[in-house]
């Protein structure tokens, strides 16, 4: 049986965790709310405004594709030499290729290299977060008390809206202040730059935490090879790609593609809608975090469903609202949504790491987790654009889309009950899950 780890170890590794993927949501939301609102202006000036923010998500979608590479290499080496070593290493990375966009030159200045250079950073970007969440989702699990690991792994998840509500509250003030012309000449730059001061809290952060007691003592020396990994974690594999479509799917709904609906098909003033979207993370964070203090007795898996179900309701009452431009409404349908995926994230963490033996962890949660962030999360703002493109302008078909994705989610963690039971099922390292 794995060794209690200490008090301030513990605590530091429950706060280390929440906060690298804070930072990495951060990073990322920024960059949505800037493709929503200047990228196609300063990298892509040739194109018409529609199609240069279809090319600004594309962008935005790019930073995905590096994600399950970032989880494939870090998780094969969180397996064989530490869970440590990853969380720092992918921290590092992310903040150098954030700086650089802060920093980069736009199409002005040097041409048709600066969305070149913008891609590559954005591909950095990703490669550094596919890598470091499986090693920070693995290090809380297993630090966490045997009756508290939900509650631990579920932190790591509120370590996302946090993130995203910082971001907000970087660019909000700068929309409100600054000239649309200053704004595009330096303002965009100072929320990229500004997570050099994240990353600095979170390395501080992690270089204090000590190695998980978990690979120490089973672990260390004894990683399975890849193709082993993946020959026999398919299920477990696949099971998290359904469970995380769903739940990123509407992280980036509600976070990145309702402000550009909100501003280009809705006509609702940008400094408003931010507002609106902020002051809804806000509640929403408020309530994962009561959450937290009952996950362990409510059941992930129970908890989890609820969410999925409560994402696709409020899925079609989100454009309802934001069409029918009344600021109220929107920020209620845009409260109930951000709670629905709060509680489909803190609930699921835990269940993707608890899946996995500890020896194919980072790398079968990491890849399987990041694949899916790719493939449908990282994708949603541009999906959701082309599907309401064409339709003429039509908004029913991003719900109708939503509502697909909950239903094979939902179905998924039905059929895989069983699994659920088995791999976390009583034993001195796990906690039950509640199917």
């Amino acid at each position: 049986m794995p060794s209690s780890p200490s008090r301030s170890s513990g605590l530091r590794a429950l706060l280390a965790g929440p906060v690298g993927i804070c930072l990495a949501n951060y990073e990322f939301g920024v960059y949505g709310t800037m493709a929503a609102l200047v990228i196609n202006d300063l990298f892509f000036p040739t194109l018409d405004p529609a199609a240069g923010t279809l090319a600004a998500f594309t962008t935005f979608a790019a930073g995905f594709l590096a994600k399950p590479v970032g989880g494939l290499l870090f998780g094969r080496i969180g397996d064989r030499f530490g869970r440590r070593v990853v969380v720092v290493s992918g921290l590092l990375l992310m903040g150098v290729a954030t700086i650089g966009i802060g920093l980069l030159p736009t199409y002005e200045t040097i041409g048709v290299a600066a969305p070149v250079l913008l891609t590559l950073l954005r591909l950095t970007q990703g490669l550094a977060v596919g890598g470091e969440w499986g090693g920070a989702a693995t290090l809380a699990v297993e630090h966490a008390p045997r009756h508290r690991r939900g509650r631990w792994g579920g932190a790591v998840g509120v370590g996302g809206p946090i993130g995203s509500i910082l971001a907000a509250l970087t660019v909000l003030p700068l929309t409100a202040l600054l000239s649309r012309e200053d704004f595009l000449a330096w303002g965009w730059r100072l929320p990229f730059l500004f997570s050099a001061v994240l990353v600095g809290v979170g390395l501080w952060m992690r270089l204090g935490v000590a190695e998980s007691p978990v690979f120490r003592e089973r672990v260390a020396g004894r990683a399975s090879d890849l193709p082993r990994v993946l020959r026999t974690n398919g299920r477990p594999m696949t099971l998290v790609f359904f469970l995380a479509g769903a739940a990123v799917t509407g992280i980036y709904l509600f976070n990145t593609y309702a402000l550009s609906y909100a501003v280009q098909h809705a006509g609702l003033e940008r400094t408003a809608m931010l507002a609106t979207m902020t002051t809804a993370q806000v509640i929403a964070v408020g309530a994962a975090i009561a959450l937290l203090t009952r996950i362990d007795r409510i059941g992930l898996a129970r908890l989890y469903r609820v969410s999925a179900v409560a994402l696709a309701a409020t899925a079609w009452l989100l454009f309802a609202a934001i069409d029918s431009a009344a600021m109220p409404v929107v920020l209620v349908a845009l409260c109930l949504g951000q709670i629905a995926v709060n509680g489909m994230v803190v609930s699921s963490v835990p269940i993707y790491v608890l899946l996995f033996r500890p020896e194919d962890r980072v790398t079968g949660a990491g890849v399987s987790f990041k694949t899916s962030d790719a493939v449908l999360g990282g994708t949603t703002p541009l999906i959701a654009g082309l599907l309401v493109q064409a339709a003429g302008g039509a908004s029913w078909v991003v719900a109708a889309y939503v509502t697909l994705l909950v239903a094979v989610a939902v179905t998924a963690s039905l059929l895989g009950r069983r699994l659920l039971a088995d791999r976390t099922g009583p034993s001195p390292e796990e906690v039950p899950v509640t199917a």
